[in-house]
């Protein structure tokens, strides 16, 4: 089985986990010199998230279509995982050309179900899901964007090439947020992704 979704409405929503004001608030920065920067950080990093996540997390209402494949069979009460979670509203599920009047969902997870099995075709469920954001995300997504930018703040500071600094018997290294992890290749510090594993897609059968 697989599903193809479709976004109907929500392609112009905003993807930032948390407003400008609320970051500034939060690192204690006031004035407005460095708005423009800050608030491309907080896109930046959201669009991080959202993809380490590996789903959309802005609201938005969608047609998704689920296509079995030839032979598959589903056991009875077997749930169909929605793209967009959590889920605010089923509009309409059609399954074998007909309408399905009686089914079940868990809005947190997006799960899907209904009380006979789903017809072994396709089934299109039109609904909306996920975070009106900025102000409905999460506080640990909105907390990983904060530490984000105040990590990308911090490191600015200094000149990245310059892996140790010796001052008489005093010496500091440079360890990044990446080689401490052993992932070299992410952008995202250790206690980033603590904070938004919960979060990432959880393809639940």
């Amino acid at each position: 089985m697989h599903s193809i979704l479709e976004i109907i409405d929500g392609t112009d929503a905003s993807v930032d986990l948390i407003s400008l004001d609320d970051l500034k608030l939060a690192l204690g920065i006031e004035g407005t010199d460095e708005d423009a920067t800050l608030q491309a950080q907080i896109t930046f990093q959201s669009r991080i998230i959202a993809e380490y996540c590996d789903r959309r997390l802005a609201r938005a209402e969608a047609l998704e279509t689920f296509t079995f494949d030839p032979g598959e069979i589903l056991p009875v009460r077997q749930a169909l995982t929605l793209s967009l979670y959590p889920v605010a509203e089923i509009i309409e599920i059609s399954t074998a050309g007909a309408t399905a009047a009686e089914y079940d969902f868990d809005p947190a997870s997006g799960r899907l179900w209904t009380g006979g099995g789903w017809a072994m075709d396709t089934v299109s469920v039109v609904y909306s899901g996920g975070y009106l954001l900025p102000d409905d995300a999460p506080a640990r997504l909105q907390r990983a964007v904060i530490e984000a930018v105040n990590m990308g703040r911090q490191s600015g500071t200094r000149d990245p090439t310059i892996a140790e600094v010796q001052h008489g018997d005093t010496r500091i290294r440079y360890v990044t947020q990446s080689f401490a992890s052993g992932t070299t290749d992410s952008y995202l510090a250790p206690s980033v992704v603590d904070l938004i594993s919960p979060y990432r897609r959880r393809y639940i059968a």
